[in-house]
Protein backbone atom coordinates (compact mmCIF):
# COMPACT_ATOMS: atom_id res chain seq x y z
CA UNK A 1 0.00 0.00 0.00
CA UNK A 2 1.41 3.07 -0.95
CA UNK A 3 0.10 5.87 1.35
CA UNK A 4 0.08 6.71 5.03
CA UNK A 5 -3.60 5.56 6.35
CA UNK A 6 -5.38 7.48 9.61
CA UNK A 7 -7.46 5.69 12.40
CA UNK A 8 -9.77 8.65 13.27
CA UNK A 9 -12.44 6.83 15.49
CA UNK A 10 -11.44 5.72 18.36
CA UNK A 11 -12.81 5.97 22.50
CA UNK A 12 -10.67 5.74 25.46
CA UNK A 13 -11.77 5.40 29.05
CA UNK A 14 -12.25 9.06 29.25
CA UNK A 15 -15.76 8.04 27.60
CA UNK A 16 -16.73 4.45 26.88
CA UNK A 17 -13.46 2.86 25.39
CA UNK A 18 -11.55 0.73 27.37
CA UNK A 19 -8.19 1.39 26.34
CA UNK A 20 -6.07 4.77 26.85
CA UNK A 21 -4.68 6.34 24.56
CA UNK A 22 -1.15 5.19 24.52
CA UNK A 23 -2.03 1.13 24.11
CA UNK A 24 -4.40 2.43 21.09
CA UNK A 25 -1.15 4.45 19.78
CA UNK A 26 0.90 0.84 20.15
CA UNK A 27 -1.91 -1.16 19.19
CA UNK A 28 -1.79 0.96 15.16
CA UNK A 29 1.82 0.49 15.41
CA UNK A 30 1.21 -3.63 15.28
CA UNK A 31 -1.17 -2.92 12.76
CA UNK A 32 0.33 -5.01 9.48
CA UNK A 33 -0.53 -4.32 5.79
CA UNK A 34 -0.86 -0.57 6.00
CA UNK A 35 1.29 2.03 7.82
CA UNK A 36 -0.91 4.14 10.32
CA UNK A 37 1.05 7.55 10.62
CA UNK A 38 -1.61 9.16 12.61
CA UNK A 39 -4.58 7.98 15.45
CA UNK A 40 -7.61 10.20 15.99
CA UNK A 41 -9.43 10.28 19.57
CA UNK A 42 -13.29 10.70 19.42
CA UNK A 43 -14.19 10.55 23.05
CA UNK A 44 -17.86 10.94 23.36
CA UNK A 45 -18.71 14.69 24.52
CA UNK A 46 -21.45 16.49 25.75
CA UNK A 47 -23.52 13.61 26.59
CA UNK A 48 -26.55 14.52 28.95
CA UNK A 49 -27.20 12.34 31.75
CA UNK A 50 -30.35 10.57 30.83
CA UNK A 51 -31.53 10.89 34.33
CA UNK A 52 -31.06 14.77 34.09
CA UNK A 53 -32.21 17.09 31.19
CA UNK A 54 -30.35 20.40 30.58
CA UNK A 55 -32.81 23.04 29.57
CA UNK A 56 -30.47 25.96 29.12
CA UNK A 57 -26.90 26.99 27.18
CA UNK A 58 -25.79 28.18 30.53
CA UNK A 59 -26.27 25.00 32.31
CA UNK A 60 -24.86 23.10 29.46
CA UNK A 61 -22.00 25.12 29.29
CA UNK A 62 -21.36 24.47 33.29
CA UNK A 63 -21.93 20.40 32.69
CA UNK A 64 -19.27 20.29 29.66
CA UNK A 65 -17.23 23.40 29.72
CA UNK A 66 -14.27 21.94 32.65
CA UNK A 67 -15.33 17.92 30.98
CA UNK A 68 -14.28 19.13 27.45
CA UNK A 69 -11.21 21.05 28.77
CA UNK A 70 -9.80 18.01 30.57
CA UNK A 71 -10.49 15.86 27.67
CA UNK A 72 -8.32 18.34 25.66
CA UNK A 73 -5.40 18.26 27.60
CA UNK A 74 -5.41 14.90 28.23
CA UNK A 75 -4.94 14.02 24.42
CA UNK A 76 -2.61 16.61 23.91
CA UNK A 77 -0.41 15.07 26.60
CA UNK A 78 -0.58 12.08 24.84
CA UNK A 79 0.49 13.78 21.59
CA UNK A 80 3.49 15.62 23.04
CA UNK A 81 4.73 11.86 24.26
CA UNK A 82 3.74 10.57 20.42
CA UNK A 83 5.78 13.33 18.74
CA UNK A 84 8.01 11.79 16.14
CA UNK A 85 6.44 8.10 16.37
CA UNK A 86 2.97 8.62 15.79
CA UNK A 87 0.27 11.80 14.91
CA UNK A 88 -2.37 11.84 17.76
CA UNK A 89 -5.59 14.00 16.79
CA UNK A 90 -7.94 14.89 19.25
CA UNK A 91 -11.37 14.62 18.04
CA UNK A 92 -14.57 14.32 19.01
CA UNK A 93 -17.78 12.56 18.63
CA UNK A 94 -20.93 14.43 19.22
CA UNK A 95 -24.53 12.45 19.50
CA UNK A 96 -27.19 14.43 17.08
CA UNK A 97 -30.29 13.68 19.01
CA UNK A 98 -28.59 14.58 22.09
CA UNK A 99 -27.44 17.71 21.30
CA UNK A 100 -28.84 18.99 18.26
CA UNK A 101 -30.62 21.78 20.51
CA UNK A 102 -27.01 23.01 21.43
CA UNK A 103 -24.82 23.21 18.41
CA UNK A 104 -24.10 27.06 18.83
CA UNK A 105 -23.22 26.75 22.48
CA UNK A 106 -21.04 23.20 21.70
CA UNK A 107 -18.87 25.06 18.63
CA UNK A 108 -17.97 27.43 21.28
CA UNK A 109 -16.63 24.84 22.95
CA UNK A 110 -14.35 23.33 20.62
CA UNK A 111 -10.83 24.93 21.10
CA UNK A 112 -8.05 22.86 20.40
CA UNK A 113 -10.04 19.85 19.38
CA UNK A 114 -9.00 19.42 15.09
CA UNK A 115 -12.17 17.74 13.85
CA UNK A 116 -16.16 16.33 15.11
CA UNK A 117 -17.96 13.34 14.02
CA UNK A 118 -21.65 13.29 14.37
CA UNK A 119 -23.33 9.77 14.70
CA UNK A 120 -26.89 8.93 14.24
CA UNK A 121 -27.97 12.19 12.23
CA UNK A 122 -31.04 11.93 10.51
CA UNK A 123 -31.53 13.78 6.70
CA UNK A 124 -32.79 16.73 8.88
CA UNK A 125 -30.08 17.04 10.89
CA UNK A 126 -27.78 16.64 7.75
CA UNK A 127 -29.22 19.43 6.12
CA UNK A 128 -28.82 21.32 9.44
CA UNK A 129 -25.26 20.38 9.88
CA UNK A 130 -24.78 21.44 5.88
CA UNK A 131 -26.49 24.47 6.52
CA UNK A 132 -24.11 25.59 9.89
CA UNK A 133 -20.83 23.71 8.13
CA UNK A 134 -19.18 26.72 7.99
CA UNK A 135 -19.86 27.89 11.29
CA UNK A 136 -17.69 25.31 12.63
CA UNK A 137 -14.56 26.07 13.83
CA UNK A 138 -13.24 22.44 12.67
CA UNK A 139 -13.95 19.81 9.90
CA UNK A 140 -17.32 17.94 10.23
CA UNK A 141 -18.04 14.69 9.35
CA UNK A 142 -20.28 11.71 9.68
CA UNK A 143 -19.87 8.73 11.98
CA UNK A 144 -20.59 5.10 11.27
CA UNK A 145 -23.60 6.06 8.53
CA UNK A 146 -25.38 3.65 6.61
CA UNK A 147 -26.79 5.93 3.85
CA UNK A 148 -29.66 3.63 2.74
CA UNK A 149 -30.32 2.68 5.94
CA UNK A 150 -30.50 6.40 7.60
CA UNK A 151 -31.77 8.62 4.63
CA UNK A 152 -34.09 5.71 3.52
CA UNK A 153 -36.26 8.84 1.58
CA UNK A 154 -33.29 10.48 -0.05
CA UNK A 155 -31.51 9.91 -2.91
CA UNK A 156 -27.98 8.97 -2.29
CA UNK A 157 -27.28 11.45 -5.29
CA UNK A 158 -28.75 14.39 -3.18
CA UNK A 159 -26.80 12.87 0.43
CA UNK A 160 -23.51 13.15 -1.71
CA UNK A 161 -23.91 16.82 -2.97
CA UNK A 162 -25.35 17.73 0.30
CA UNK A 163 -21.80 16.37 1.63
CA UNK A 164 -19.78 17.88 -1.21
CA UNK A 165 -21.38 21.19 -0.64
CA UNK A 166 -21.00 21.99 3.00
CA UNK A 167 -17.23 20.15 2.85
CA UNK A 168 -18.58 17.21 5.56
CA UNK A 169 -16.26 14.26 5.21
CA UNK A 170 -18.03 10.74 5.07
CA UNK A 171 -16.21 7.61 7.18
CA UNK A 172 -15.51 4.33 6.26
CA UNK A 173 -16.62 2.53 8.97
CA UNK A 174 -15.61 -1.07 9.65
CA UNK A 175 -19.27 -1.64 11.31
CA UNK A 176 -20.39 -2.40 8.02
CA UNK A 177 -17.22 -4.97 6.85
CA UNK A 178 -17.43 -6.90 5.00
CA UNK A 179 -18.29 -3.84 2.24
CA UNK A 180 -19.78 -5.01 -1.04
CA UNK A 181 -17.88 -4.14 -4.20
CA UNK A 182 -20.22 -2.94 -5.82
CA UNK A 183 -21.66 -1.03 -3.32
CA UNK A 184 -24.00 2.00 -5.41
CA UNK A 185 -23.21 4.50 -2.47
CA UNK A 186 -19.27 4.00 -3.39
CA UNK A 187 -19.56 4.09 -7.13
CA UNK A 188 -21.51 7.98 -6.61
CA UNK A 189 -19.23 9.05 -3.67
CA UNK A 190 -15.78 8.86 -5.46
CA UNK A 191 -17.15 10.93 -8.20
CA UNK A 192 -17.62 13.48 -5.82
CA UNK A 193 -16.00 16.21 -3.74
CA UNK A 194 -16.36 14.39 -0.47
CA UNK A 195 -13.43 13.45 1.70
CA UNK A 196 -13.46 10.03 3.24
CA UNK A 197 -11.90 9.36 7.09
CA UNK A 198 -11.25 5.35 8.01
CA UNK A 199 -12.59 4.75 11.62
CA UNK A 200 -12.78 1.55 13.12
CA UNK A 201 -15.08 3.17 16.15
CA UNK A 202 -12.54 1.38 19.05
CA UNK A 203 -14.26 0.85 22.01
CA UNK A 204 -13.03 -2.43 24.12
CA UNK A 205 -11.83 -4.39 21.54
CA UNK A 206 -8.33 -3.74 20.04
CA UNK A 207 -8.73 -6.63 17.28
CA UNK A 208 -10.67 -4.44 15.17
CA UNK A 209 -7.71 -1.89 14.44
CA UNK A 210 -6.63 -5.11 12.71
CA UNK A 211 -9.28 -3.52 10.17
CA UNK A 212 -7.77 -0.62 8.95
CA UNK A 213 -5.76 -2.14 6.47
CA UNK A 214 -9.18 -3.65 5.38
CA UNK A 215 -10.73 -0.39 5.23
CA UNK A 216 -7.93 0.99 3.35
CA UNK A 217 -7.44 -1.59 0.59
CA UNK A 218 -11.29 -1.10 0.08
CA UNK A 219 -11.06 2.64 -0.52
CA UNK A 220 -8.48 1.81 -2.96
CA UNK A 221 -10.13 -0.73 -5.21
CA UNK A 222 -12.82 1.78 -5.19
CA UNK A 223 -10.67 5.16 -6.57
CA UNK A 224 -11.12 6.62 -2.91
CA UNK A 225 -7.50 6.75 -1.51
CA UNK A 226 -6.88 10.55 -3.25
CA UNK A 227 -10.27 11.49 -0.96
CA UNK A 228 -8.70 10.10 2.37
CA UNK A 229 -8.81 12.63 4.85
CA UNK A 230 -5.92 13.37 6.91
CA UNK A 231 -6.95 15.83 9.62
CA UNK A 232 -4.55 19.02 10.58
CA UNK A 233 -4.12 20.06 14.19
CA UNK A 234 -5.65 23.25 15.26
CA UNK A 235 -3.51 25.74 17.05
CA UNK A 236 -4.79 26.63 20.47
CA UNK A 237 -6.04 30.29 20.49
CA UNK A 238 -3.59 32.74 22.11
CA UNK A 239 -3.93 34.43 26.09
CA UNK A 240 -3.90 37.91 25.72
CA UNK A 241 -4.08 40.21 28.32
Amino acid sequence: MSRAAYSLHNHTPFSDGAYTIDELCEAHLDCAGVTVAGIGVTDHLFCTPSSREVSSEREFERLFARETRAYVEEVLAARERWTGKLEVFCGAEINWPLNKGMLPTIRSMLEGIDYVLFEYTNWAGLTTLANQARRWPCPVGLAHTEVAEQFPSTSMDQVVRTLANARIFYELSSKFLPLSEDAPWFNILRNHRVLVSIGTDTHDELRCIQDVPVLYAYAERRGLTEKLFAPTVREREAVTA
